[in-house]
């Protein structure tokens, strides 16, 4: 008579099946995703700056292509949201400038052709009619309408930071706030102008009276406006603008002038 075969109890082979899944990391009847290790590491808790960081995560791969007076412009970071695009029709003002062509903006007649200060100095805004400013209006600074500027208009502090990656786009800058009795800081100072143009942009062409020789007398000035333009050059909201107002009578064929520095 042969023995009874030797039969292992349940717990027996519970107890052999946790020693080998814990040697081969295997387990009996289970999954490998079911398994837990036997001590779960502490939760990983981000710092305050790593926090920040994954807040923005498109900050340090911004990236923008501008077409300027030089060809195509990356800018990049911060820079790239920095950059302003506009439109002269938010403003009342051309789509393209003409030279030699007389044009009408705002209702009044003008011709951008080479300034009298030389070819060096490009071209030069002239009126095709009388403009007439009274004395009174000329000291409180409140004489007519030109035209507007049409353009960016950029922080002191954020301009700096564009020239850092395009150095260049400092030739056609300008100051604003540069009359007297301004009382901005130079980091808070605001800049138009710059590179590009855009092509309606008929207050770009007006050159400046600093350094000329013979000296020539100043006859209008930016005068930075919050709010929109007035209608109906302006029925498109736009945060704020820049107009250019006389200063002065202007006589028709007299060359606009306006007093700022360079940047």
């Amino acid at each position: 008579m042969k023995p009874p075969p030797y039969v292992l109890s349940q717990g027996v082979l519970a107890t052999i099946g946790n020693a080998l899944s814990q040697a081969f990391n295997v387990g009996i009847g289970t999954s490998h995703e079911a398994i837990k290790p036997q001590h779960e590491a502490r939760p990983h808790v981000p710092s305050v700056r790593q926090r920040s960081k994954a807040q923005r995560p498109n900050e340090g791969h911004a990236r923008t292509i501008v077409e300027g007076r030089w060809g195509m412009c990356e800018f990049t970071s911060k820079c790239a949201n920095i950059i302003q695009s506009w439109n002269p029709a938010v403003l009342g003002l051309l789509d393209s400038l003409p030279y030699d062509e007389e044009v009408v903006v705002w209702g009044r007649r003008w011709i951008v052709k080479t300034s009298t200060l030389g070819e060096r100095h490009g071209c030069g805004v002239y009126a095709c009619e009388d403009i007439i400013v009274e004395d009174s209006a000329s000291c409180r600074r409140e004489g007519p309408t030109l035209f507007p500027y049409d353009g960016p208009i950029y922080k002191r502090r954020h301009w700096n930071m564009i020239l850092t990656q395009h150095p260049e786009w400092k030739t056609f800058a300008l100051e604003m706030d540069t009359f007297a009795g301004s009382i901005r800081r130079h980091s808070d100072g605001r800049v138009i102008d710059g590179d590009p143009i855009c092509s309606g942009n008929i207050a770009g062409f007006i050159n400046s009276t600093v350094g000329t020789r013979p000296k020539r007398r100043v006859n209008c000035e930016w005068v930075f406006v919050e709010g929109p333009p007035p209608a109906p050059y302006g029925q498109t909201y736009h945060e704020d603008h820049c107009l250019v107002i006389a200063t002065r009578t202007i006589k028709s064929g007299d060359e606009l002038f306006a007093h700022y520095e360079w940047s």
